[in-house]
């Protein structure tokens, strides 16, 4: 079944045909192994004595063969897709020549302090949360922390990116979906694949640090905001055809917000973290990735090209 009704991301690869046929087996088997790997090497972890539990989003810290694993399987995954069943979808966004680099790298840079300063403004001016300069004791400054998780979240986010947007963006936009579902699919992924981290691998008090909510509750808010947040990356690698804003944008709110989360600068009350969170589960983070990436969405089908393309 072939089928030239779904463009390409890159321009370079416009005269090969799109088969969606090939690019539902495709992300078909790339969503089981991303999803179902990380039980898997959870379960590997926990049978080899290997300690959980302990591990930390910022740093290689308590990361364990399985954690590993869980990571590069996924990329791996695409690579052996992308190369032996080619169903025509495009690159896989790796390129830096793109049209205005400069701003779609300066929007990436400044657009998760910008949030988390909106955020925590409100928070502190409505009394949900109240802040702090220091960190807590024993914790890293700031700025610190901020330049230490740096190095890090590069490669781990560079690793992400390309499993999610690089393969997983470029794929879901080959298989005949219409307007934001192709982000919506590849964000159920991208959360789903995040859950072995949370539950198994980073440390519970940490966790904790970033949410007051129970699981019930927990879990659709957070699948609510990792969407919203495939859709401002998606968008970002569908007008460049790159995954690198991506990377940068990624890895800058990493670095932010989970130090000022963990090392306890921020500190809510009553649940205040549901509204004003710097986590992507409250509304203010849904709010701030979902609008962005839906204007660009609803500006690329009024005919403005992607960039990369």
């Amino acid at each position: 079944m072939m089928t030239t009704s779904a463009r390409p991301l890159d321009g370079a690869e416009r005269l090969r045909p799109v088969s969606r046929l090939r690019a539902r087996i495709n992300f078909a088997v790339f969503s089981a192994v991303t999803v179902g790997g990380g039980w898997l090497f959870a379960a590997m972890d926990r049978a080899t004595g290997q300690t959980v539990g302990t591990g930390s989003v910022t740093s290689a810290a308590g990361g364990t063969n399985g954690q590993g694993l869980w990571i590069a399987v996924p990329a791996l995954t695409a690579l052996v897709l992308y190369f032996l069943n080619r169903d025509g979808a495009g690159r896989l966004g790796l390129t830096l020549r793109f049209a205005g680099r400069a701003r779609w790298f300066a929007f990436a840079a400044v657009f998760s302090p910008a949030v988390a300063a909106v955020a925590v403004a409100a928070a502190t001016a409505s009394g949900a949360a109240t802040f702090s300069a220091a960190p807590r004791a024993g914790e890293q400054p700031l700025l610190a922390a901020f330049a230490t998780a740096l190095g890090f979240l590069v490669v781990k986010n560079l690793l992400e990116e390309f499993i999610f947007r690089g393969y997983g963006t470029r794929t879901a936009m080959a298989l005949g979906l219409r307007g934001v579902a192709p982000h919506v699919l590849v964000g159920l992924v991208w959360g789903l694949w995040h859950l072995p981290l949370y539950t198994v691998w980073m440390s519970q008090a940490d966790f904790r640090q970033s949410t007051t909510l129970p699981w019930a509750w927990y879990l659709p808010t957070f699948l609510a905001g990792i969407v919203a947040m495939a859709v401002l990356y998606g968008e970002m690698r569908v007008r460049t055809g790159s995954i690198w804003p991506g990377v940068v944008l990624h890895t800058v709110s990493n670095a932010l917000t989970t130090p000022l989360l963990i090392n306890g600068h921020v500190r809510y009350e009553d649940h205040g973290d549901v509204v004003f969170g710097l986590a992507g589960n409250s509304v203010v983070s849904v709010l701030f990735f979902g609008v962005p990436g839906l204007l660009l969405l609803r500006r690329r089908n009024r005919g403005r090209p992607a960039s990369g393309e």
